[in-house]
């Protein structure tokens, strides 16, 4: 399904609706319906801080993956905004967190562990994440763009190794819990064939 609101073009696939209603259907504990939150907080700030700086998106894809933010072509924007659009989405789900735990009940406590967990995952400086896209800009200051994209590669894969050992010795020691691991192969996967795709 596809249409545009403003010149900018968004698409969702049928999977994503099919995911978040599994999601939804079989959350007992209320921890989907948390983490949705924190992601549609987490987007709708990269969102609000591209509108402040009149960088709106060309396309927005909602897939079973997640959500793709399209931006426009990078000689319209600099690249300190470029990293301050990218810190965005983990910013807030850090304020987020904080202002959860501050004011805790037993019912925050999902919101709190879900914004925190969504903040640290993301601010990793790996390639397809918001920490991989803030150090490439941060870089693109100082070095040539290629340059940059080759830095950024040799941080994810030296970030993603340990974390990727930690996943087996996770799943060794806790049967079943492949979490992690998971994660770890899906961003290796990306490294490997959209490298540079993300810039």
């Amino acid at each position: 399904m596809t249409f545009s609101v403003g010149g900018c073009r968004i698409t969702f696939s049928y999977f994503f609706f099919a995911l978040v209603a599994l999601l939804l259907l079989f959350d007992r504990s209320g921890v989907a319906a948390a983490g949705l939150a924190a992601a549609a907080l987490h987007e709708c700030s990269h969102l609000g801080v591209m509108y402040a700086f009149k960088s709106l998106p060309e396309e927005i894809r909602f897939n079973i993956f997640g959500i793709d933010i399209v931006r426009n072509s990078r000689p319209d924007r600099g690249y300190w905004k470029d990293a301050v659009v990218s810190l965005s989405g983990p910013a807030a789900n850090l304020l987020a967190a904080g202002l959860f735990y501050v004011f805790r009940s037993a019912a925050d406590r999902n919101m709190m562990l879900a914004n925190f967990t969504l903040f640290l995952f993301n601010i990793l400086p790996i390639e397809p994440l918001d920490g991989g896209q803030a150090l490439y800009a941060l870089l693109c200051l100082r070095w040539e763009p290629s340059a940059a994209c080759r830095a950024v590669g040799i941080v994810s894969f030296l970030f993603l190794a340990p974390l990727s050992a930690v996943g087996f010795l996770t799943l060794f020691h806790s049967p079943g819990n492949y979490t992690l691991l998971l994660v770890c192969i899906y961003l290796m996967c990306l490294l490997v064939f959209k490298r540079g795709k993300y810039f």
